[in-house]
């Protein structure tokens, strides 16, 4: 019976080295798994980036495109009432309408490259988080096989 309780007690501690192992093993692939979710949420927003500085380049052409089209439908309208083309009214008219044009375009394109510029700094931010992720379950880890080695030398 001696031999049992003996044998219980090294089981225990075999069963205790292991808990410890599987604890450090888990540890780690929560880590593991916190750091993958991040580097995703990162690939996304580079992603996202991309495409907004190609829908600030897109949309910055399309309404230019615009913008001179409104323009020229301006000099057409004015040309078929035969106003004089160098009046200083015509004049002003074009100069209004391309400086509302310019600065609506402006504003948009601006406003779509701030959005993709953050996408990119949130984007660095979760590879960052995924690095002290993978950092901590690292030490985390450590910590728990080492607190389990010391409670085992009681």
């Amino acid at each position: 019976m001696g031999s049992t309780a003996g044998g219980g007690g090294g089981g225990a501690g075999g069963t205790s080295i292991a808990s410890i192992g599987l604890q450090a093993y888990s540890t780690m692939l929560q880590a593991q798994g916190v750091a993958e979710a991040d580097e995703y949420q990162a690939a996304k927003l580079e992603n996202s980036a991309k495409y907004g500085e190609l829908k600030a380049v897109q949309t910055g052409g399309q309404m230019a495109r615009s913008l001179n089209t409104t323009l020229g439908n301006i000099e057409a309208v004015r040309a078929a009432s035969r106003a004089d083309p160098n009046s200083p009214t015509g004049a002003a008219i074009l100069d209004e309408q391309q400086q509302i044009g310019t600065d609506q375009r402006l504003t948009t394109v601006n406003s779509i490259l701030a959005q993709a510029n953050q996408d990119r700094s949130d984007a660095a931010y979760y590879k960052s988080a995924a690095d002290h992720a993978l950092f901590a379950g690292e030490v985390s880890a450590a910590a728990g096989i080492a607190k389990g080695i010391a409670g085992l030398g009681r």
